[in-house]
């Protein structure tokens, strides 16, 4: 094992074990207070303002684009101002997000929160929670991943729960944007007093890391390899790990944007459809944790192959959700095989490439993934073409079952031989 910090110092794994809880409880709050909570409180808007079923979904699709297309800028700011600096700033444009979607009456400043929402969740969400993890508690990657997606993953069961409760408690969703922005601004402060804003960390959380290795068993690879980003971009298995990923998104965002409002049409409650989406939070949740148990001795790759083969199973059960029986397959399949999805493509992109580029190979991914957040704005147009969204989760499915197949036939990758010293 390579020598940590983190090893024999009660001190210093009393701050990693801080640090690890400060950014699972600022991912929580993202998971809460964005994605989850748009999908369940545009029913409410949508009928206050009059919006169309197409220009709500476009909203929500330039929320997830805004995380998309700046997947990569977490590393930048990492690297030139520091980790505190990157959650200062983004916790208050999350603010200033959903502060905006708190006063909309009509869909420019509807759109202007759902875009500064985005921003502030991709500099505060994934790529600097792993970067600090990786760097804070380089034994326990693979629990403290899971443990780290799994909480979060709970804001997405919280999220629809809050909206419900708010809007039952005080007759409007607007102050259910109002209570997440005001705890959001307690978050930056804990964040700014952890982390404090220096121009650059203490140990640069993007330049520094060594590559720690976990005790894995022979069945799962991990490199010892410094690789860098144009050779990871090099590498076919990269393309087919992002692939998986983004069309995983393209199901979870479209989910979550219109699951509940497609459950409506075809005649269920939104009080089941809303109870469903929190139970399907709540899977989604759980499988990071159990993946994070799994990953040291079942090769991540196989993790991935379940979790898409879960998601074909949720993408045709909520395509007829009209019953008990489809409504729980689609919680327990799109919920497993998102969470899974969401834990094995980050821990395989760190066993196959390393941890000192996480931020960047993961970065890079959440970029190229953009293209999934066309999910919820194709939905809106698919319904009010078609009249419903089943067909469009149908197709999802014959894709997912595409790449499953290319990531059962996926090899590690090799590093070329002249960066392979």
């Amino acid at each position: 094992m390579g020598d940590s910090t983190n090893t024999g110092n009660s001190s210093t794994d009393w701050r990693g074990w801080w640090q690890f809880t400060l950014v699972s409880l600022i991912f929580f709050h993202l998971t809460a207070s964005t994605f989850t909570s748009l999908g369940v409180a545009l029913p409410f808007m949508i009928e206050e303002l009059s919006w169309s079923w197409s220009n709500a979904g476009l909203g929500f699709s330039i929320l997830a684009f805004m995380v998309g297309i700046t997947g990569r800028l977490p590393a930048w700011t990492m690297q030139r101002f520091g980790v505190g600096a990157t959650f200062a700033v983004g916790g208050l444009i999350l603010a200033g997000g959903l502060s905006l979607l708190a006063l909309a009456t009509g869909l420019t400043q509807y759109f202007m929160g759902a875009a500064f929402a985005g921003l502030g969740s991709a500099l505060c969400g994934i790529v600097p929670g792993v970067a600090v993890i990786n760097q804070a508690l380089p034994h326990r990657r693979s629990f403290a991943i899971g443990a780290y997606m799994t909480i979060g993953g709970l804001g997405g069961v919280a999220g629809p729960l809050i909206v419900t409760t708010v809007v039952a408690m005080t007759g409007s969703w607007r102050w259910h944007w109002w209570s997440v922005a005001a705890a959001n601004i307690v978050l930056v402060v804990l964040a700014v007093l952890t982390f404090g804003v220096k121009r650059k960390a203490p140990t640069d959380l993007v330049q520094a890391q060594k590559p720690v290795a976990e005790k894995h068993t022979q069945r799962v690879h991990a490199t010892i390899r410094e690789w860098r980003l144009k050779d990871v971009l090099r590498t076919p298995q990269y393309y087919v790990i992002v692939a998986a990923w983004t069309m995983t998104l393209f199901g979870g965002v479209t989910t979550n944007s219109w699951a509940v409002t497609h459950m409506g049409t075809l005649g269920i409650s939104i009080t089941i459809a809303a109870g469903a989406l929190s139970a399907h939070a709540f899977i989604n949740a759980f499988s990071r944790a159990f993946g994070g148990a799994l990953a040291t001795w079942i090769d991540p790759k196989w993790l991935l192959v379940s979790a898409l083969a879960a998601e074909i199973v949720g993408m045709l059960a909520l395509a007829s959700a009209d019953n008990i029986v489809t409504i729980v397959l689609f919680a327990f399949g799109e919920g497993y095989g998102f969470g899974m999805c969401m834990f094995a493509t980050t821990i395989l992109l760190v066993n196959y490439y390393g941890p000192k580029e996480a931020p960047k190979t993961m970065g890079t991914m959440h970029m190229f993934s953009t293209v999934a957040m066309l999910g919820p704005v194709l939905g809106g147009v698919v319904a009010d073409t078609f009249g419903g969204f089943s067909g469009l989760f149908r197709v999802y499915a014959v894709v997912l079952l595409a790449c499953l197949v290319a990531v059962s036939l996926m090899k590690p990758p090799s590093l070329p031989k002249e960066n392979n010293s």
